[in-house]
């Protein structure tokens, strides 16, 4: 049986990484020997199979340049007494630090989460990105659109690039109502970092809305991003409600109590919360400055100019003042989400892994 390792800083945070990640790991167990290579001791946020193996590095050391070192000494370690077929990171930013030395037969994957478009330009991680198209074996991409970046930017052979969707990670949704899906009157939005989930747009979109009794809910954030949130929205004042809440595990219910979801962020590569909304029946309203984004939908959702506030708030209530119009969308959405189901997805790992 084949032995695969991945490398995350953490599985306790609440990220769409680590949800994809622990979906991953669950489906490859049956099949191969799993492990997670983490730096702390946080119980995973997400259900994991406790076939899978957590193996906690503690890298300790009096500088930084002497933690890489180590880190990546206890890596190689680990990947050599497990035998380790395939090593796979989630980020090509980290590859510089995390995969120095590497035994004779592991194969390198990097499993990119991020969008290169729009990816940090620090000189480091742009060294490490470099490095990652001659060091991998493979560089596992989320959308197409990605995959024609890195080809354009790197000179890399294509063989090289692999695209594989994000799946649906949440449970069977069986019982698909647009009816009930409008009767719940309610819009939402998930992340965890304001700016550059573009959370500010939206207050200000839903602060431009008719009274409709319909509801706002914000949630995924830490204590003081909610109370940063609060603080962002006593310069407005609103005709209808918003909530706003912390992270939770069961994604899941939270799609089936809302109406529509909403997209604006700043920086978004193929975003899992548009995949599973859909998957839903949620219709998405969102910014056209996302092209993962935008590959995701099949006619699913609004999309409007980005940085456009008032065009935001204007197809927000085109869905709300529409039900013939929702309906619709949500139907498509609905559809949509099929691509994305999880046999596809474990079906590509398989077929890249053998």
């Amino acid at each position: 049986m084949k032995s695969i390792s991945f490398f995350i800083n953490t599985l306790g945070a609440a990220g769409g990484t680590q949800r994809v990640l622990t979906t991953l790991a669950n489906l490859l167990v049956e099949d191969y020997l799993v492990s997670i290579l983490i730096l702390n001791e946080d119980k995973p946020f997400f259900p994991l199979n406790p076939r899978v193996n957590l193996r906690l590095l503690k890298p300790h050391a009096n500088s930084k340049a002497a933690q890489i070192i180590k880190l990546n000494k206890l890596i190689y370690k680990e990947l050599k007494s497990s035998s380790c077929d395939y090593y796979i990171s989630l980020d090509s930013n980290s590859i510089l630090f995390q995969s120095l030395y590497l035994p004779r037969k592991t194969r390198l994957l990097v499993w990119e989460h991020f969008s290169l478009s729009k990816n940090s330009n620090k000189f480091l991680f742009r060294i490490s990105r470099y490095y990652a198209t001659k060091r991998a074996w493979a560089i596992v991409l989320l959308s197409q659109v990605e995959k024609k970046d890195w080809l354009k930017r790197y000179k890399i052979n294509e063989n090289k690039l692999k695209h594989i969707y994000n799946p649906i990670t949440i449970g069977e949704i069986k019982n698909y109502d647009s009816n009930q899906l409008y009767a719940n009157k309610k819009v939402l939005a998930i992340g965890n970092n304001i700016h550059v989930k573009g959370f500010d747009y939206l207050i200000q979109a839903w602060s431009l809305l008719e009274k409709k009794d319909w509801i706002l809910e914000l949630i995924g954030f830490k204590e003081k991003e909610q109370e940063m949130l609060k603080d962002f929205m006593a310069a407005y004042e609103f005709k209808n409600e918003v909530i706003i809440g912390g992270r939770i595990s069961d994604i899941r219910q939270k799609y089936l109590e809302s109406s529509i979801y909403c997209l604006c962020s700043r920086n978004e590569a193929t975003p899992l919360v548009i995949i599973e909304s859909q998957y839903a029946g949620l219709p998405a309203v969102l910014f056209d400055n996302c092209p993962g984004a935008l590959e995701l939908l099949n006619d699913s959702g609004i999309v409007v100019a980005y940085n456009h506030v008032h065009l935001l708030s204007k197809a927000i209530a085109e869905l709300i003042n529409s039900k013939k119009t929702f309906e619709q969308i949500s139907f498509k959405a609905k559809q949509n989400a099929d691509r994305f189901n999880q046999q596809t997805f474990k079906s590509k790992w398989k077929q890249l892994l053998n």
